[in-house]
């Protein structure tokens, strides 16, 4: 179960095959920033999208100046409406395609996990972001940010209904290494090398990019288990 450290904000994370690892807690700040950042991004599509029902209505005017007032009641319905969609469907791609990661997010070297260090599913994402409407209550986000600051994970009511928490993206960080004359990279790595036939497929994959992840290297998405494993390899010896 997910247990959280006050001194250095950080929650554990046991996996069924008895590998822990922990998560370093996102912050208020960090947080804010990073939404600040993906709001920017979705202004910058707004303003594309604004502007294009606008020379459809141009064009409209142009050709048929008639029909140019029902024509800009429907446009303003239909660009109210695309904005809306941009907006959730912006965090809930980006969380589902690139790991949890928004825009923002990344440039803050942030991203959303589930309760159990798992990637963030379509209806994880979908449920946090739904609830968005409810943490930006009464306005400014104030129960968001409240929820962030009183709960131990860090989590606003998104979170705590779909069951995620933001993290600081790259610093897993394990809690089985019992020390020795190598570097503890290494020994995690080579540890995990010899444990990794008797694990899932999924915690391979998981475990073994926080590994590689513990020695400075991103993991390439097109990479697949195997070959994760064969990167520590080369870094272990």
């Amino acid at each position: 179960m997910p247990e959280r450290s006050a001194a250095t904000e950080l929650f554990s994370v046991e996996t069924p095959e008895s590998v822990t690892f922990a998560y370093e807690l996102a912050g208020l700040g960090s947080r804010g920033v990073a939404f600040a950042l993906d709001m920017l991004l979705i202004g910058l599509v707004w303003l594309g999208e604004a502007a294009l029902g606008g020379l459809v209505w141009v064009v409209i005017s142009a050709v048929a100046p008639a029909a140019a007032p029902d024509a800009a009641f429907w446009i303003l319905g239909i660009t109210t409406v695309v904005a809306f969609v941009t907006l959730w469907a912006y965090f809930v791609v980006c969380e589902v395609a690139r790991g949890g990661r928004t825009w923002g997010k990344s440039r803050m070297g942030l991203r959303v996990v589930r309760d159990d260090g798992s990637r963030v599913g379509v209806l994880d994402s979908v449920i946090r972001n739904l609830l968005r409407v409810a943490d930006m209550l009464p306005g400014n986000y104030a129960v968001g940010m409240l929820c962030i600051l009183l709960n131990a994970k860090h989590k606003r009511l998104g979170d705590m209904a779909a069951g995620t928490v933001v993290v600081r993206d790259g610093h897993e960080l394990s809690l089985t290494f019992d020390g020795g004359g190598d570097a503890k990279n290494v020994t995690l790595a080579r540890d995990f090398l010899k444990r990794r036939a008797g694990l899932t497929p999924a915690a391979r994959m998981q475990v073994g990019a926080a590994i590689l992840r513990a020695f400075g290297e991103e993991p390439d998405p097109a990479w697949d288990e195997p070959a994760i494993a064969a990167r520590l390899a080369d870094l272990s010896g």
